[in-house]
């Protein structure tokens, strides 16, 4: 076997296991936000962020501008993966987060594993078994105990770090729709090119929909620690990570790939309570239990068909320059 050329199964498990390291990174960008949000709005956060990311793609963008579309209807997913990835999702995030103990953000983050699979469900048309079923069943019982759900006084939720926890969730919906709608444009788009545009499109929204964030950083800039937690999150968490998970996303199925977002937990949850101090109850521990093992029953042993176009574009993929 040539050594240049690695099998597709240790090709595969080093992309997966890149994927793990991934995640774990992503485990600490709730706590990361946290430091920010003591000093900045959540839209301010946000924004900050995808500035200091777009300025890490603006040099691909301008390398690849041939690649660009030339029309409104060839822009149309670009804009929808702005939307979903980089706008929607963290406002909602943020908002929740400044509500929420990090903790149960970064719990919480793990059910949009079962998100994506069952968007990949509707959308992808992939498959899902008995198995499958049993898990989101048991995801949502453990969102459940997350949540600290009371059926008989649903009025905890219209404010408080219960509310925080549902617009987490919300933001984690419009996430898993980011992987799902960038599972289709990857077809035609290679995954820098694809991450960079996505993320100039969001950071238009995000201007415009966050002057007088923008205009208070003028008045007031952030203190130190907020400015280099929005450093992190922009050039490592998003330049780097999600080129990466765009890289992996092109040539594997979009519901196996999210399984890897169960790694985010077994970083985010010990670092929120020993740097924060964040207090873990028995039934938010047994619910982030019950998500990992619905996820698990979800990915882990769902029966799927056999993706071949992801097979094909890894055959004929051009390398990255």
């Amino acid at each position: 076997m040539n050594p240049n050329n690695p099998a597709p199964g240790s090709r595969r498990g080093r992309m997966f296991f890149t994927l793990i390291l991934l995640n774990g990174m992503w485990g600490t960008t709730d706590f990361a936000a946290k430091i920010a949000m003591r000093d900045l709005e959540p839209a301010a956060v946000a924004w900050l962020r995808f500035s200091v990311a777009l300025l890490a793609f603006t040099p691909a963008l301008i390398r690849r501008r041939a690649e660009l579309p030339r029309s409104l209807k060839g822009l149309i997913p670009f804009l929808a993966l702005g939307l979903c990835g980089f706008y929607l999702n963290f406002l909602l995030n943020y908002q929740g987060l400044k509500l929420a103990p990090a903790s149960h953000a970064t719990t919480l983050r793990v059910s949009e594993a079962l998100a994506i699979a069952l968007l990949s469900v509707l959308i992808l048309r992939e498959r899902i078994g008995r198995a499958g079923l049993a898990g989101f069943g048991l995801g949502l019982v453990g969102v459940g105990l997350v949540l600290g759900v009371d059926p008989t006084d649903l009025s905890l939720f219209r404010s408080g770090y219960r509310l925080g926890d549902l617009l987490i969730l919300a933001g984690i919906v419009v996430e898993g729709l980011y992987t799902v709608i960038g599972k289709k444009v990857l077809v035609h788009a290679r995954p820098l090119t694809a991450t960079a545009l996505a993320c100039a499109c969001g950071w238009c929204f995000l201007t415009a929909s966050s002057l007088p964030e923008i205009a208070g950083l003028c008045r007031r800039p952030p203190s130190a620690a907020a400015a280099l937690a929005c450093v992190y999150l922009g050039l490592v968490a998003t330049a780097f990570g999600y080129t990466i998970w765009y890289r992996v996303l092109r040539t594997e199925q979009s519901h196996r790939v999210g399984m890897t977002i169960m790694a985010q937990p077994l970083v985010g949850i010990p670092l929120a309570a020993l740097a924060l101090g964040e207090r873990l109850s028995g039934s938010f521990l047994a619910g982030a239990v019950l998500i990992a093992a619905g996820v698990y029953l979800v990915l882990g042993r769902t029966s799927t068909v056999r993706d071949d176009s992801a097979e094909r574009l890894a055959r004929v993929e051009p390398r990255e320059k």
